[in-house]
């Protein structure tokens, strides 16, 4: 119980300085970095996958910070560890190993050290930090503020669906014998692919708390990034093509992309990347195969200009929400157009000219939070892969052909996903929108305009920062919502607020 309180109380403290970050709506000063990398490391677990993710954005930064999260110093001394390594082998480590370093190296939930088999082959021993799975329910429970940094789960999204997500990807990361098995998959399906290489896993030392695999040789990416262009071509070309035939041909994604799980090799014919850590590998199904398949032929063919209505769709069959989507399907054919502009040119595309954030943004305007609102739990691990495959490719500085690479991948047209409508949608037929105004002195700071029935999602369309003025004057969000389902979501204010210079109303129409 200690440990688990004292937990809770570093937890508390990050949440904290995460906040404290997004209220001065800038980027930390480099001692506040420091501040929460330390505390990062020493949490491990959830909150150091968090940093894990940060260290993407620095992939070009020549002072980073984050990056310091993806290899730590080692939790455990080395008889501690090598104790731990006995325990999980049953047997003594030098029954297996000729030698172990005992330098490990440390990560979210285990360390790793290298290691010779008495065959002479190196190896890489992956053991699991012990009772690491008893934080697992506290760090999920701190899923919403622990994740404001990147961009905010804690309003607009289905937090209990993103947590449900995340909480089975941490579990399965803990379970070895399943990282094995993606391991086979991927190192399998990468044989037909140039200049990818993926760690054997060795059979008879693995089991559910340790992983021992042939060691991948190779330097991090803040080296390979200073590469000639020609290699960095190279390199670009092999993670594209990763990216869409793990997709497209294997129905899988590897989602943790961070740069400590890549290594960089001068191979004698081109540059070759080599893949670590199999643990947060996404088996994505063929509904979804099928829909990213639909939706990427459609922007490619030019389906999508002019047709709100089967851009809606497409992303309808992707899982996401009807209900915020059709408020804006006016804006979403440009946005593919945005999403997908390096597979709209059949040519090297240079990242330079792409803009992403600023040009989606720009499109969205307003509706930008409906698209985050909308979107389903289960895209979470592509789309962690997908920006992670942008950030590396903008970093490198190269060109690549997307869609070459994707339609070596994918081949012919699925069949036509189908996506159900929403029962919601005829139940909120008394109205026809819920609306959002936010005013300030008279003058309107924000109106949001959504379809009635998402009245449903009404608590988690509540700035944070006006909760506790609601609860102040009994204001029951969530029971009021509870209520406009029951009687069909009938015309009229739900809500109203005011304080000083602020005014906060709620109707729907």
């Amino acid at each position: 119980m200690p440990r688990k309180i004292a937990r809770a109380v570093e937890l508390v403290a990050l949440g904290k300085e995460f906040a404290a970050v997004r209220r001065r709506s800038r980027a930390p000063t480099d001692a506040g970095k420091q501040r929460i990398v330390e505390r990062l490391i020493r949490l491990h677990g959830l909150p150091q996958k968090i940093g894990q993710i940060l260290s993407l954005t620095e992939l070009r930064s020549d002072a980073p910070a984050f990056t310091r999260l993806v290899e730590t110093p080692p939790q455990l001394p080395a008889a501690r560890s090598f104790a731990e390594i006995d325990r999980a082998l049953g047997r003594p480590w030098q029954d297996c190993f000729r030698s172990l370093d005992p330098r490990g190296v440390g990560a979210s939930l285990a360390q790793v050290h290298r290691g010779i088999l008495h065959d002479g082959r190196e190896v890489a021993v992956k053991i699991q930090y012990p009772g690491i799975a008893e934080t697992l329910d506290l760090d999920l429970k701190a899923l919403g503020w622990l994740t404001a940094p990147i961009g905010g789960l804690r309003r607009g999204f289905d937090l209990a669906g993103y947590r449900r997500e995340v909480g089975e990807m941490l579990r399965l990361e803990l379970d070895y014998r399943h990282e094995a098995e993606m391991l086979r998959r991927f190192r399998a399906h990468v044989a037909s692919l140039e200049n990818i290489r993926v760690p054997e896993v060795i059979d008879g030392y693995s089991g559910d708390r340790i992983l021992t695999m042939t060691w991948i040789e190779g330097v991090p990416f803040s080296e390979a990034r200073q590469w000639t262009l020609e290699e960095r071509t190279h390199l670009a070309g092999a993670l594209v093509t990763l990216f869409f035939s793990s997709i497209f041909s294997a129905g899988m994604v590897h989602a943790d992309p961070h740069p400590g799980n890549y290594r960089f090799d001068r191979a004698p014919k081109h540059p070759a990347v080599g893949l670590l850590d199999f643990g947060c590998v996404k088996m994505l199904g063929s509904t979804i195969v099928a829909a990213l398949h639909a939706l990427i032929d459609d922007a490619i063919d030019g389906r999508l200009r002019g047709s709100a209505e089967r851009a809606r769709t497409r992303f309808e069959s992707l899982g996401f929400n009807p209900l915020l989507l059709e408020p804006m399907q006016h804006r979403l054919p440009e946005l593919c157009e945005i999403l997908f502009a390096p597979l709209l040119a059949d040519r090297p595309f240079d990242m330079n000219a792409w803009r992403l954030g600023a040009r989606a943004e720009q499109s969205l305007g307003e509706f930008r939070w409906n698209l985050r609102m909308a979107g389903p739990p289960a895209l979470i691990y592509f789309m962690r892969a997908y920006q992670g495959l942008v950030q590396y490719l903008s970093a490198l500085a190269a060109p690549a052909n997307w869609r070459a690479a994707y339609e070596r991948a994918a081949g012919s047209p699925p069949e036509e996903p189908c996506p159900e409508a929403s029962p919601l949608v005829a139940l909120a037929a008394k109205s026809r929108s819920l609306r959002i105004r936010v005013t300030r002195s008279g003058r309107t700071k924000a109106e949001l305009t959504f379809p009635a029935a998402a009245a449903e999602n009404l608590p988690d369309l509540i700035p944070p920062e006006v909760e506790p003025r609601l609860a102040a004057r009994h204001i029951d969000v969530a029971g009021i919502s509870r209520s406009l389902i029951e009687r069909g979501f009938p015309p009229g204010e739900l809500f109203a607020l005011e304080e000083g210079r602020d005014d906060f109303r709620v109707w729907l129409e």
